[in-house]
């Protein structure tokens, strides 16, 4: 075992936290949400600064877009376990409710909320905040929205 690390027994430096959080994952969400129920998802994964992987997709939704921001975050959770159990992972989210609500304001709002508590108690994994023009997933969310939109046109043509 090394030497004990600078400000204490077991507490890292700023650089070392620094080059933690860049060997961890971390996954933007984002969702969109039409006054008609319809839903698009954004996702975007990078790791070391590189993406990794990017999906977008639509479906219908009838809750509230906070609901359907915190369903989004607890998605991304369960991929991480799934496709990179051994990462730490950082979910950023354009939803300030998602991340700083203490006690949600809705019954539906709060199952969801609480689903993404869960799945943060089970490893490495937070969900932070991040400004929405700073959030690459932005964008792949309209995109799928865009797509349930023309899937739906075309159903009904």
């Amino acid at each position: 075992m090394g030497p004990p690390l600078a400000g204490g027994v077991g507490r890292p430096t700023a650089k070392r936290e620094e080059l933690s959080l860049r060997e961890c994952l971390v996954i933007y969400v984002d969702a969109a949400l039409d006054k008609n129920g319809r839903a698009g998802c954004g996702l975007a994964v990078f790791v070391r600064g590189r993406a990794v992987y990017t999906e977008s997709f639509g479906f219908s939704h009838l809750g509230g877009s906070a609901q359907l921001e915190a369903h989004v975050c607890a998605g991304a959770l369960d991929l991480a376990a799934a496709r990179w159990p051994y990462h730490r992972v950082i979910v950023r989210t354009d939803c300030a409710p998602v991340v700083r609500s203490r006690v949600p304001s809705s019954d539906s709002f709060r199952v969801a909320v609480y689903e993404v508590r869960e799945r943060c108690r089970r490893g490495w994994r937070v969900v932070r905040y991040v400004n929405r023009k700073a959030n690459p997933a932005h964008e792949l969310a309209r995109e799928g929205l865009k797509s349930i939109s023309k899937q739906q046109m075309l159903a009904a043509a």
